[in-house]
């Protein structure tokens, strides 16, 4: 059989966490789930179990995973489409993702019986340190380094941190001058060492925690556009420096809260747009190909598994052509939502339309798409391109997108 690996111990509890905001009319929810990733029927069954939880609409719903390697990948299509293959090469426990999605909506619905005054937001940012590089280095033969979350290669170690967004960005949510939550914006992948079979939430966890224990209110983690991001440069792997990378996204966060301006009255304005991603045009990425990788018992668990996730991006677009984005305004911080696992590029982007405010950017949100990549991407090669389902000319069409949500 066809088998994905197994996690043996769950080292630190995997949470969903968020806050429900209601303006009088209606409610909306922010939540960010301690997973790798949920794409497409998994994304969409949190979504509407939420939703149906607190009487709203699904796209009044913001489901984004922080994308931890050490916890659970769902695709419920994915899965559904392994039934009809032998050796079938499973990704999903359905049983339980249906579990689980039904706890955090429970969780949503009793959120409402003690819901807090939100009188005023602050807005804070600061930068970390050593931590973020982007993973793709120009190497002088003209191809491109791959600078993933932890490296030993000298030469890339020794290469420039590269593009990346160096700010932490914090927003306090507050009842007259006291804090009842903070969201907390960066954009790296989070892993300092995976792939050993223990469940946790990485460093993006661990930083959290400690601050909400020392706190005492919830502190809600949100990964930006961190699919070319990473902490390669600092970390080569070893198990000492998952603590050290998480005392730095700590630091961050703290310096960001200390940074923040004087808390303005909170308003609450939201905004939704359509945007149609370009399937990718080569032949190995075409259906046919990868239907004949996942029937093939030859081939190995991540072939078969990326054929599975591939077709079920297929399917996606068949049920639904467009994938929902949307900006949020909560008094001084403009909130962007992105599906998949966009470039930093993008978030960029997102904040050149308006210099002059604060803009925190969620990407990880359907994960259906992988990555978005730019489209000088695709003709440069490197590893993202490879796990990307959509293709040129996305970042003509996502860029509109965002235009039309922030402009």
């Amino acid at each position: 059989m066809c088998k994905p690996p197994f996690a043996t111990s769950a080292d630190i509890p995997l949470l969903a966490k968020g806050v429900v905001l209601k303006d009088g009319n209606t409610r909306y929810v922010l939540c960010a789930v301690d997973y790798c990733e949920l794409r497409t029927g998994a994304h969409d069954l949190f979504r509407r179990s939420i939703a149906e939880a607190l009487g709203v609409n699904e796209l009044q719903v913001e489901v984004h995973c922080l994308h931890p390697h050490d916890a659970p990948f769902y695709d419920t299509y994915a899965e559904m489409m392994v039934e009809m293959v032998p050796s079938r090469p499973r990704t999903t426990d359905l049983d339980f993702i249906g579990i689980a999605a039904a706890r955090v909506a429970f969780a949503a619905r009793e959120a409402l019986k003690d819901l807090q005054p939100l009188t005023h937001v602050a807005c804070g940012k600061a930068k970390v340190e050593k931590f973020a590089s982007n993973r793709r280095v120009p190497l002088p033969n003209g191809t491109i380094g791959v600078r993933l979350s932890h490296c030993t290669d000298p030469v890339l170690i020794a290469a420039p941190e590269g593009l990346i967004d160096p700010w932490m960005r914090t927003i306090t949510l507050l009842n007259d001058d006291r804090p009842i939550a903070r969201l907390h914006y960066y954009a790296s992948h989070p892993q300092s060492y995976y792939g050993q079979g223990h469940m946790n939430p990485d460093t993006v966890g661990i930083a959290r925690e400690k601050l909400q224990k020392e706190e005492g209110i919830p502190e809600i983690y949100f990964n930006g556009c961190a699919g070319n991001v990473a902490a390669g440069k600092y970390n080569d792997g070893s198990h000492p420096l998952r603590m050290v990378l998480a005392d730095r996204l700590y630091d961050g966060m703290k310096a960001a809260i200390a940074s923040s301006g004087q808390p303005v009255p909170a308003t609450l304005a939201w905004k939704t747009s359509d945007v149609i991603f370009p399937l990718r045009k080569e032949a190995d990425f075409s259906p046919e190909h990868f239907r004949k990788m996942l029937a093939d018992t030859s081939q190995t668990y991540p072939v078969r598994m990326t054929a599975a996730i591939a077709l079920s991006w297929h399917d996606r677009l068949k049920i639904k052509t467009t994938v929902d984005i949307s900006a949020y305004r909560l008094g001084p911080a403009r909130i962007l939502h992105l599906p998949g696992e966009a470039f930093v590029e993008y978030q960029l982007y997102a904040q050149s339309l308006q210099p002059d405010e604060f803009v925190a950017v969620a990407s990880y949100g359907d994960g259906g798409t992988g990555y978005i990549c730019t489209d000088r991407a695709y003709s440069e090669g490197g590893y993202e391109p490879t796990q990307s389902f959509v293709g040129p000319p996305v970042e003509e069409i996502l860029r509109a997108g965002i235009r039309e949500l922030l402009e």
